[in-house]
């Protein structure tokens, strides 16, 4: 798994939320949590030697820029580059995965930007594939991907955060949201926990009144579901990343790590 954003939406010095999810061998295909902002996820995927296109299945956990920005260009970005060198539409099927409160704010971003160009460039091999709390549905053919309602703005919006399973692992990402019993309970014993972490306890009313929880909450909730390891992202200010990571830790009581842009993580 390389992790191509790890930034909260206003952190100068990281790229923003976007988790590649791939086979170390790289057999099988890559899945996409969230896209991070504009051209982005592109630079980074082309940066790491990989192919963009080969990004099939991207799962948008809510409509917020920092995770939802880069969609539009990476489908902008494959469609024209395949039809540059082929004079045609992607060969393969591309699906989105999101709540359907979300797959409608993103249609009505691509609209407001006059984007619709991009989904008609797809001529058919673009799916929208709407989530419902709870419901899994396969994923690049041999994982499946188990979403669950989170607790972000705006309310009842339909903000997710998921499970995947991809074999004998199990991973959860938290999305972004406040403390949440729903995804505690989702995330029971998974191997690894990615969650969100948008500032410190001592500022604990704040952080959840934006929509996020702390590093303290993060560590809570990891120790609620019995996690692995827990791995913090999301980081709102570097400034603060040596005093979340020790206040999740605290919380927590098993392995915490903070991510960095471009770190790999083993599952």
């Amino acid at each position: 798994m390389r992790l191509l954003g790890t930034g909260g939406a206003a952190n100068e010095r990281r790229h923003q939320a976007c988790l590649l999810v791939e086979h170390a061998d790289g057999s099988g295909r890559p899945i996409l949590l969230d896209t991070g902002n504009g051209m982005d996820v592109v630079r980074r995927l082309v940066h790491l030697g990989r192919d963009p296109r080969e990004v099939r299945d991207i799962f948008v956990s809510h409509q917020h820029n920092d995770h939802a920005g880069g969609l539009e260009p990476l489908l902008l970005w494959c469609a024209s580059r395949t039809r540059r060198e082929r004079g045609g539409p992607p060969s393969g099927e591309t699906r989105v995965y999101a709540e359907p409160r979300i797959l409608e704010a993103i249609h009505r971003l691509f609209e407001a930007m006059a984007a619709t160009s991009v989904i008609e460039m797809f001529e058919g091999r673009l799916h929208w594939v709407g989530l419902e709390d709870g419901i899994s549905v396969d994923v690049a053919g041999e994982a499946r991907l188990i979403p669950f309602l989170v607790d972000h703005a705006p309310p009842n919006g339909g903000a997710l955060g998921c499970v995947l399973e991809l074999g004998d692992v199990r991973l959860a990402y938290s999305g972004d949201t406040r403390p949440c019993e729903r995804l505690v309970r989702a995330a029971q014993g998974v191997d690894v926990l990615f969650h969100e972490a948008g500032g410190l306890d001592a500022r604990a009313e704040a952080v959840r009144r934006s929509g996020h929880s702390t590093g303290g909450d993060a560590g809570r909730a990891a120790r609620g579901a019995a996690v692995g390891r827990l791995i913090l992202i999301h980081v709102p200010d570097d400034g603060l990343a040596d005093a979340i990571l020790g206040e999740a830790r605290a919380a927590f009581g098993g392995p915490v790590d903070l991510a960095d842009d471009l770190d790999t993580v083993e599952l």
